[in-house]
Parts: structure tokens; C-alpha cells; sequence
């Protein structure tokens, strides 16, 4: 979305307040590419100021994520808090606004996908994977055998096998 910043450009104090939805089919992070499950919910105000353009805004939504764990999707849901001061002798302002006019689309998305995990995990008692026999914990037993001894001390495993 385009925002007409005219009315507060060199207006300490005036504000544009912000209430839009915006359509993302899917957002590229962290070399993954993940489908938005709900419009982007933008809200918030522009502000002018002695320093620049405050953007003070709060961006809602979810994704379809792939839990790092268990392997299963599941939905990502995120808020994020943009408090941003764009300054017209940064380069940054020059990129996002043009004629006036500031592109909040590219601000929203860079903003979400900073904040984005590294990795995903679908709750916190997520159980993961049997490194054995691949069976998802969280959903059945498996009876495998895992006692995992670090191969630098399997010397030692085997000197206390021999006693």
C-alpha cells in the first residue's frame, strides 16, 4: 500500500493513521518459502517529525510452517512491532518513498521476515522424530533402541565392554 505522505511531510506532530489488510500469497525467508494463511493485518500511525517519518505500526498475521522437529505443518501465527524512523538522509527513504508517496508493502515484508525463527518448532512440547526409526514421537511409541554414546568415547565403551 501506497501512503500519500504530503500531509505530514515538514508537519511536526500531524498524523496518518493506518488500518489496511494486505494480500501476501507467501513470504521468502531463511532460503524457504512459506505461504501466508490470512491477509497481513496493518495497523498503527505515521507520524512527521523533527527526525523524519515515525512509522509506529503493529503487523498480524500467520503462515504455514514445517516444524523443524517433527516435520509436520502447522500454523505460524506472529505480531510484530514496527517502530521505524525513516530520515530522508538515510538511503533507506530513498528506496521506500517515491514522489511522496511511501511504499509500506516492502517495509511490512522485510519486517516480517526479520523477525521470522530460524527455526520452526510447533509447540514446545514438541517430541520430534525417533532418530532410529523415524516414527513421529508425538503421535506413537516406538521401541527402538537408543543409546547413543559419543563416538569419540567408543573406545572407551568397548576397554569397559572387555573388564
Amino acid at each position: 500500500m501506497k501512503i500519500d505522505l504530503s500531509k505530514i511531510k515538514g508537519h511536526r506532530g500531524r498524523i496518518i493513521e493506518v488500518n489496511y489488510y494486505e494480500d501476501i500469497s507467501f513470504l521468502e525467508a531463511n532460503n524457504n518459502k512459506y505461504v501466508v494463511n490470512s491477509p497481513v493485518n496493518v495497523s498503527g500511525t505515521i507520524a512527521g517529525g523533527d527526525q523524519g517519518i515515525l512509522l509506529k505500526l503493529l503487523v498480524s498475521s500467520s503462515i504455514i510452517a514445517t516444524c523443524d522437529r517433527c516435520l509436520e505443518e502447522f500454523v505460524y501465527d506472529f505480531k510484530i512491532p514496527i517502530d521505524e524512523i525513516l530520515n530522508n538522509m538515510d538511503e533507506d527513504y530513498s528506496l521506500e518513498v517515491e514522489d511522496d508517496k511511501l511504499d509500506l508493502t516492502k517495509i511490512v515484508i522485510e519486517n516480517i521476515v526479520l523477525s521470522l525463527p530460524m527455526k520452526f518448532i510447533c509447540s514446545i512440547n514438541c517430541k520430534g522424530l525417533c532418530p532410529v526409526c523415524g516414527k513421529n514421537l508425538n503421535h506413537e511409541k516406538c521401541n527402538c533402541q537408543r543409546k547413543e554414546i559419543d563416538p569419540r568415547l567408543s573406545v572407551l565403551n568397548k576397554l569397559l565392554q572387555k573388564m
